[in-house]
């Protein structure tokens, strides 16, 4: 059964309260390594120009500036800042996203349609029925060949690394949080989703029962994660 801080709406407030600090608060805490991480997501598929892509639970746009001019964006989050957000973003972009304020568990994208699925730092919020259905929403609206991205955040598996890690989550991102939007409750909840989902490697299977071909990646010694590959 889905813990209640995984219910969409729980997630959806969360984000809309966050949303005014989240980016800045992102970069700082992560010295940095979300914007890297974020284009290593991009860059671990080929994207064509001309090509369909979909950002999935896209947060403020972020990705966009790493995907090829060329393209042709489609941008899903549920959360309403968040696509207010992307709307602002979209008006100095030259060429326009199709912005979606939708479930990434359930679009209105036909079925496959799309070239290239890329997503950063959502998949950590899904409970385990939700990340199965995301992986089904994946392979539908994903050509036959199509590909997909997908990082997260994580915690390293060496002892050396983990241990002041989850400190770190437990104590110092919070007071970001504080700091920023005087609230450590949400900042407190990034690191209990993290410290719950720990790697991609433990979605891994959903994503293979969706018909999906998958490699599992690690980015700076584990500290994020990620799955790519195919549509069979």
């Amino acid at each position: 059964m889905a813990q209640p801080h995984h219910d969409d709406v729980f997630v959806r407030e969360l984000f809309d309260k966050m949303g005014p600090t989240y980016g800045i608060t992102n970069v700082v805490t992560s010295f940095g390594f979300s914007e890297w991480w974020r284009y290593a997501c991009v860059n671990q598929v080929s994207i064509e120009a001309g090509e369909t892509v979909c950002d999935m639970m896209a947060g403020s746009g972020e990705c966009w500036r790493y995907l090829p001019k060329q393209s042709v964006v489609l941008s899903i989050d549920f959360s309403s800042f968040m696509v207010e957000k992307q709307h602002e973003r979209n008006e100095k972009r030259g060429q326009p996203v199709d912005v979606r304020c939708e479930s990434a568990l359930a679009t209105s994208i036909e079925s496959q349609s799309v070239d290239v699925v890329v997503s950063a730092f959502g998949l950590k919020t899904l409970s385990r029925d939700a990340t199965r259905d995301f992986a089904q929403e994946i392979s539908r609206i994903l050509k036959p060949g199509g590909k997909f991205s997908l990082i997260e955040i994580s915690v390293p598996q060496s002892s050396f690394l983990k241990v002041p890690y989850e400190w770190y989550l437990r104590k110092v991102i919070p007071l970001f949080g504080k700091f920023c939007l005087s609230d450590i409750e949400c900042y407190r909840m990034l690191g209990i989703y993290t410290r719950e989902f720990e790697s991609c490697a433990r979605v891994l299977p959903y994503f293979c029962e969706a018909g999906l071909d998958v490699t599992f990646s690690n980015h700076f010694f584990g500290c994020a994660t990620s799955l790519s590959g195919t549509k069979k």
